[in-house]
């Protein structure tokens, strides 16, 4: 069930194939590129350059990483074990996540002083700046994307993306429903 772009059929299905869900959900899919779009437009000038300047700072930082900053930043200092539960991964990889970003002077290591074995992860507050910076970038784009929604419709578009991604702790499945095992999504 994949879509091209501006159509409104699905190629390799007829329209009559698609049921109202998935015709729904295709056009979700059709809609992103220009969401994206939207969003890119909505940015401020001064903004632009903020986040330009951020780049130059996180541009070698990878999403797990700024996975691990945001969690950091919602949860404290938290002991490497905690990290990786929390975040999915492997003490292993949590460890490599956390070298880097003490690399780029993100991320400390702090030893608890009543037990030098346990080693906790907190920002920097190089980090806690940028991460504020970035969050001021998303509130002021957020809220000219917003702008045409009244009170009502941004409250129904809140509880949805809340709804989106609570749904997030569901477990995976292997294929997609209505997909077979050769399908991608292009």
């Amino acid at each position: 069930m994949i879509r091209g772009p501006n159509s409104n059929q699905t190629h390799g299905t007829s329209p009559g194939e698609l049921g109202p869900r998935s015709t729904l959900i295709a056009r979700l899919v059709d809609l992103q590129p220009q969401v994206q779009r939207r969003f890119e437009a909505a940015m401020p000038t001064h903004l632009r350059e903020l986040k330009a300047s951020l780049y130059d700072v996180m541009g070698n930082t990878t999403l797990r990483q700024l996975e691990v900053l945001r969690l950091l930043a919602t949860q404290g200092p938290l002991a490497m074990h905690e990290m990786a539960e929390l975040h999915g991964i492997t003490r292993s990889s949590a460890t490599e996540v956390v070298d880097r970003l003490v690399a780029h002077g993100l991320a400390e290591r702090q030893h608890d002083p009543l037990d030098r074995r346990s080693v906790e992860v907190a920002l920097t507050a190089r980090a806690q700046a940028l991460l504020a910076q970035v969050r001021r970038l998303n509130v002021a784009s957020i809220g000219v994307l917003t702008e045409t929604y009244d009170d009502e419709e941004l409250a129904t578009l809140v509880h949805l993306l809340e709804k989106l991604a609570q749904a997030e702790s569901a477990p995976a499945r292997a294929t997609p429903p209505g997909w077979r095992s050769g399908d991608r999504a292009v």
